[in-house]
């Protein structure tokens, strides 16, 4: 697969990166961690698992601009192996199967890159997964030159699980190529991630298309306009799920150097709604997960911090069908703010020091 990519965006990536990873510890431990949640229907567990990490990441392109997930991978430690089986297992072990489970197994790169989770370790952790009870999906990750190249696997691993369904989501976080190049540094174009589409689809296997929202060099507005044109792209291309991510500053990345120098802002809380509210109206059958990490952080997607809270319920109202207020400006004067910034040709509250009017309440100084 050609990589198209801008060369001086990937060196900077790179050696941001390798700045980054070169001060970890000599005793540092990568993570391996597992939430559970439980809703009205059925049981989510999420796995987080430390193999070696994205070989898009660790290539002289350094990886995407955003992604900072490989800095708690293994990366060149060797792979615990036992330690992962022995967790899943425990995971596994000490749910009730009554209700329906939902199993998220991610590896900070690509579930099907054999130098990122060796092909010996995918086949123990499916065994696992099959043998237990009351699961009804597994969902894992992968860039889409992974599906392209290694259908046999992904073969191999629906043909393992079944009856149990696989979803498979992949990162295609802008459907316009010069902004997947210029500014997320992704490594492949629009029309791979089609072809992944078609080949998952072939299979039977459903597809959930991760879209970043606000990527670096771009206003509010921009970013507002390309998610919607993605999402909506994505579901002609033949996605099941639509995963809304706004962007966090994450450390030893593009995105978290350009915060620090007053370049960047996370999208506005206000921004996530109205782009939810608008593919939700749109296509009110697709399924549409936005769960913001950080979300009301500064280094998060975030509002004035008074309503945040209160905007997120917001998002995920709306994302269940549920009706939200009409005038959304009788919640929280910023919202009137962010209407102006949206209107604003050029984005005068780019930097860190002018996107403060976020938090700013004349009728308080």
């Amino acid at each position: 697969m050609p990589q198209e990519r801008n060369q001086l965006l990937a060196s900077t990536v790179f050696n941001l990166r390798q700045e980054y990873l070169s001060k970890r510890p000599p005793d540092f431990q990568p993570k391996l961690w597992s939430t559970k949640t439980e809703t009205r229907k059925s049981i989510v567990i999420t796995m987080v698992i430390p193999t070696r990490g994205c070989s898009w990441a660790f290539s002289d392109s350094g990886g995407c601009s955003v992604c900072g997930y490989v800095n708690d991978s293994s990366y060149d430690q060797v792979i615990p192996t036992q330690k992962i089986l022995e967790e899943i297992n425990l995971s596994l072990s000490q749910v009730d199967s009554s209700k329906p489970i939902e199993y998220k197994l991610y590896n900070s790169g690509s579930f099907f890159d054999e130098n990122d989770v060796p092909q010996r370790l995918r086949s123990q952790i499916i065994d696992l997964i099959r043998k237990t009870n009351g699961i009804l999906k597994l969902s894992v990750e992968s860039r889409p030159e992974y599906l392209i190249n290694n259908q046999k696997a992904i073969k191999k691993v629906k043909e393992m699980l079944e009856p149990i369904k696989l979803e498979i989501g992949v990162g295609i976080e802008s459907s316009n190529n010069a902004i997947i190049r210029d500014c997320w540094n992704k490594g492949f174009s629009v029309e791979d991630y089609q072809r992944s589409v078609q080949i998952t689809r072939t299979l039977g296997i459903r597809i959930k298309s991760y879209i970043l929202i606000k990527p670096p060099f771009l206003t509010e507005v921009e970013a507002i306009i390309d998610a919607i044109k993605t999402a909506c792209d994505t579901v002609e291309f033949g996605t099941d799920v639509i995963s809304f991510n706004p962007c966090n500053i994450q450390k030893g990345t593009l995105v978290n150097h350009l915060h620090k120098q007053d370049r960047y802002q996370p999208p506005w809380i206000w921004s996530v709604l109205y782009i939810v509210k608008t593919i939700r109206k749109k296509y009110p059958n697709v399924e549409i997960i936005c769960e913001p990490t950080a979300g009301g952080k500064h280094r998060g997607t975030h509002n004035c911090g008074k309503c945040d809270k209160t905007v997120i319920d917001l998002v995920d109202k709306i994302i269940n069908k549920k009706k939200i207020p009409d005038d959304l400006s009788t919640i929280c004067s910023c919202f009137l703010k962010w209407r102006i910034l949206v209107k604003t040709p050029i984005e005068i509250f780019r930097s860190r020091n002018l996107s403060r009017l976020r938090r700013f309440d004349p009728l308080n100084e």
